[in-house]
């Protein structure tokens, strides 16, 4: 017996050292730091009194629950395990594998020792948790998944109708200055919109997890009095996403590699108005901070079927960064972007840079309050012979309210300022809207 005492410390140590080794953990759940700490020191003093004796089911138990607490599941496998081998009828024992492995996303595993539960005619609500955790394997595990949002909603806008803010507008141009009396002035009108979106996620059963996602997104807005703006969105994308090995020396993870193709349609009033080609390359990673950083390149073709003069090519590169603020539970992200617009006609060939910042912070479990501030600054490459040079410069800023109503329903309200400067009188704009819109998720 002395024997096989030395023989199982010796087996559980190298088991142990091993765990450690190729531990794959989560983040813990205590997020005290302190407490944290104090959850560390014993775990290592009830490990101690395991090596001392590796059958002691109680100390097994105690290590493993702590192991979890900290967020090393992979060490609490080891263990439930290892008690398994002593006794291997333990129901309790199986079902904390199969959730343990279902957090980890090891889903063959996970399945196999929840299935192995029922042979113990365990309680109803055991049976339950069960079901739902095998639910949860099955569609987790499908070729084919699918996500589906449907919206609609109205709004409020101050200018529905494009009009002007100022009463005579001068251009100055190659032909010299002259002034226009402007009776189009902003006019503020209802509108409601609609609007579905699904995407099909394909499983590529690659060891990285890899996937191709299909997209197509449908949209309506419909004015009250300014039937002329009525319009209606089409768009379908593809795209293959490769998630890549973490990167220890650059200090990123969750790193992802995005090809896609997009496709787009819009017509104003039943007419096609524009269509669009692009093709992205998006780059996103997770950083030491918890956030995330992303860079996209793009090209896209844009084709204004009433106006060839303004058809053309768009070459643009983008960056993001997102920060999270856990003190005051803030979530940021901004981003910048460089396009230059490549059209039929000089006059239409524009750079544009733009800059976005947003917040997002929860006021409790749910309801959340965002704000966004967006800036462009448009500078036109030739001169208009009538107009002269354009240059465009637009800020909007928007608070919004998300508050989630049950498991399928949620509802989103803003208020939307913007304004566009122009050195063109004709192309400044200005405008506030109100927006409430509604979203169902329960569509799969």
């Amino acid at each position: 017996m002395k024997f096989l005492q030395i023989f199982l410390t010796i087996s559980f140590f190298f088991f142990f050292l091993s765990l450690n080794i190729f531990s794959q953990n989560v983040p813990p759940s205590i997020t005290d730091p302190q407490e944290l700490e104090a959850t560390q020191a014993e775990r290592r003093r009830v490990f101690d009194s395991i090596i001392d004796d590796p059958t002691n089911l109680e100390n097994l138990f105690n290590y493993a629950n702590l192991s979890i607490l900290v967020g090393d599941l992979e060490a609490a496998i080891g263990i439930f395990e290892q008690m398994l081998i002593y006794k291997p009828d333990l129901p309790r024992i199986k079902l904390e594998l199969g959730v343990l492995y279902f957090r980890l996303g090891a889903y063959a595993s996970a399945k196999r020792y929840l299935d192995d539960i029922k042979n113990y005619d365990p309680p109803k609500e055991v049976k339950e948790k069960v079901k739902v955790f095998l639910e949860q394997i099955e569609n987790e595990t499908k070729l084919f998944k699918t996500q589906s949002v449907l919206s609609f909603g109205m709004g409020l806008s101050g200018n529905a109708n494009a009009g002007l803010d100022t009463d005579v507008v001068t251009v100055v141009g190659d032909l010299g200055a002259i002034d226009l009396n402007i009776s189009n002035k902003p006019k503020s009108d209802t509108y409601i919109t609609s609007a579905f979106s699904s995407q099909i996620t394909q499983d590529l059963r690659h060891p990285r997890g890899d996937t191709i996602n299909y997209v197509i997104s449908l949209s309506r807005q419909v004015y009250r009095d300014f039937s002329n703006f009525d319009s209606s969105t089409g768009v379908f994308s593809l795209n293959r996403k490769f998630n890549m090995l973490d990167n220890e020396k650059l200090g990123v993870t969750n790193q992802s590699f995005v090809p896609s193709l997009t496709a787009f349609k819009v017509f104003l009033q039943g007419s096609e108005l524009l269509r669009s080609h692009r093709v992205d390359i998006d780059w996103k990673a997770t950083l030491k901070d918890s956030g995330s950083f992303g860079l996209n390149v793009y090209i896209d073709e844009r084709d204004f079927i009433g106006s060839q003069n303004k058809t053309g090519d768009f070459i643009g590169v983008g960056l993001s960064r997102s920060i999270v603020f856990p003190e005051s539970g803030i979530f940021l992200s901004y981003k910048t972007n460089f396009e230059h617009f490549y059209a039929t006609s000089p006059i239409e060939t524009y750079i544009k840079r733009t800059f976005d910042l947003s917040t997002r912070k929860a006021l409790n479990s749910t309801t959340f309050a965002t704000t966004n501030v967006g800036y462009s600054n448009k500078d036109y490459e030739e001169r208009d012979p009538f107009l002269g040079l354009r240059s465009d410069k637009s800020i909007s800023l928007r608070f919004g309210l998300t508050k989630i109503i049950d498991l399928c329903w949620n509802t989103d309200i803003g208020v939307t300022f913007s304004n566009n400067n122009s050195t063109i009188g004709l192309y400044a704009r200005s405008n506030e809207g109100l927006t409430v819109k509604f979203n169902y998720l329960c569509t799969e």
